[in-house]
């Protein structure tokens, strides 16, 4: 990246590696609740859970290799994943449908509120238009996702 000091580079890598540990978080917790969700929307929730841990799939890969196109290396193995995430670890095994919901939408307004943290901060992202970009539209997605789960709970 021509434009962007060594610095930048090293303090944007370290968000995004930070975003794709609670991403990570996110991602296996869906699936934890896929895996185990039970009651009478047994069907549709395990449905609507599958397209929503496939989704936090595509933009853990999408931000790893933002992290890549800086130059930089996404975290990579669980350990250093669990060491960067700041959303918790919940067993579904005794959660009902509607907790493991408010959970998930929970961590999704943290994943929000964090992005919007970062493309708050705009002289860090400054010389860097493509990761700022990047950041909006993954705000967006994450806008839409968490729609979608608050809708269940209505």
């Amino acid at each position: 990246m021509a434009n962007i000091d060594d610095s930048s580079i090293k303090t944007i890598s370290e968000a995004l590696n930070n975003l794709l540990a609670n991403e990570y978080a996110l991602f296996t917790k869906t699936l934890n609740y896929h895996w185990n969700i039970t009651g009478p929307r047994f069907y549709s929730l395990h449905k609507f859970l599958e397209e929503h841990y496939r989704e936090l799939l595509e933009v853990m890969d999408d931000i790893a290799e933002r992290i890549r196109i800086l130059g930089e290396t996404p975290l990579s193995t669980v350990k250093t994943i669990m060491g960067e995430m700041d959303l918790d670890e919940r067993n579904g095994q005794s959660l009902s449908s509607s907790e493991m919901l408010n959970d998930l939408f929970s961590d999704s307004n943290r994943i929000q509120a964090f992005i919007k943290e970062v493309t708050a901060e705009k002289e860090l992202l400054k010389p860097d238009p493509g990761t700022e970009d990047f950041l909006i539209g993954l705000l967006q997605k994450h806008e839409k996702m968490g729609w979608m789960l608050k809708s269940h709970l209505d």
